[in-house]
């Protein structure tokens, strides 16, 4: 569960990523970060990060900007474009083990990126 411990990640994500903005509406937390490696051969190679943090929720939602091309030249399967605060987004599917006790956010977002490196 989303808890204080992993809140104390946020520093860490601040200093690991440039242009890192963070807001928080009731139990909600925003972290967007502006530019943000993809993996190698994905276009464009960055794209900006939407990591939503609810208080009670077993993992973070994690979004990236649409417009991504595998490098295989393909759309990624299993995505959504979704609208949050106003914006757009995309929604992705991703599987890999992650425990907010044992793992960093800076983890959990990495892993979840490496989910654009499968040439589907």
């Amino acid at each position: 569960m989303i808890t204080e411990v992993l809140t104390n990640d946020l520093e860490e994500v601040r200093k690991q990523y440039h242009s890192v903005k963070i807001a928080t509406n009731g139990a909600t937390t925003f972290v967007r970060i502006e530019s943000i490696a993809l993996p190698q051969g994905c276009t464009p190679d960055m794209t900006c990060l939407l990591l939503v943090l609810k208080v009670g929720q077993a993992k973070p939602e994690i979004y990236v900007k649409p417009g991504i091309k595998l490098s295989s030249g393909r759309d990624p399967r299993s995505v959504n474009v979704v609208a949050i605060e106003g914006e757009s987004w995309l929604q992705f599917s991703y599987q890999f083990a992650w425990d907010p006790g044992q793992h960093t956010l800076i983890q959990f977002i990495e892993g979840a990126l490496r989910r654009f490196a499968k040439n589907e």
